[in-house]
């Protein structure tokens, strides 16, 4: 157990090390490396961009590592699900979609994963299931529940989890200074329980 889980960190670990790429060279282009600020960023109270860039890494890692962990995704005859859930967002200047961009940048590197791909299955959030299956004529089926289509696999509730967030900001001096605090969890679909939680991601800007 303990060499397929250092297998599988350092695998994970080693994608972020290759996840950016570098701009054109030659002409003008326009674009900055992504572990770049640029001078219009610094001007924003938004959160830097490489500030979600480098949380939805970080989580990604911990994610990775803890998931071949807990006891509750260990075992049983079904592989867990994860859904994407909701993200609160207490920013009040940072638009939604933001973090939702990166919560599936975070989804995208843990596929990339084989043994995380054999453990865990993505579905994505309740509102685009029931959306797919109207336009593909599932008719009133949920596709939440064990009556399904022929051929789809059962969400359980004992094993399917839904992947929150939690966005806050504390800003000081009209907006000149915040500091955003930003953290994930898994909650389980039939108790409500949170059996796992990302370590908080913290960033202070000054403008």
């Amino acid at each position: 157990m303990k060499s397929r889980t250092a297998l599988l960190f350092t695998s994970v670990s080693a994608l972020s090390m290759i996840s950016g790429c570098s701009p054109p060279k030659g002409d003008a282009t326009g674009r900055a490396p992504i572990t770049d600020t640029t001078p219009a960023e610094k001007g924003s109270s938004q959160i830097l961009i490489t500030g979600l860039t480098e949380q939805a890494d970080l989580t990604a890692e911990q994610l990775a590592y803890d998931l071949n962990e807990l006891p509750e995704l260990s075992g049983g005859p079904y592989r867990s699900t994860i859904v994407f859930g909701d993200i609160m967002n207490k920013t009040e200047i940072v638009p939604t979609a933001d973090f939702e961009a990166f919560r599936t940048k975070i989804r995208a590197r843990l596929q990339q994963s084989r043994l995380l791909r054999d453990k865990v299955r993505w579905v994505e959030n309740r509102a685009r299931v029931e959306e797919l299956r109207r336009r593909e004529g599932a008719g009133g089926t949920d596709l939440m529940q064990e009556s399904r289509p022929a051929g789809i696999p059962p969400l359980k509730e004992e094993t399917t989890y839904f992947l929150n967030g939690e966005m806050y900001r504390i800003e000081r001096n009209q907006g000149r200074t915040n500091q955003y605090m930003m953290t994930y969890n898994l909650t389980r679909m039939y108790d409500g329980e949170v059996i796992w939680s990302s370590a908080p991601y913290e960033i202070k800007q000054v403008r």
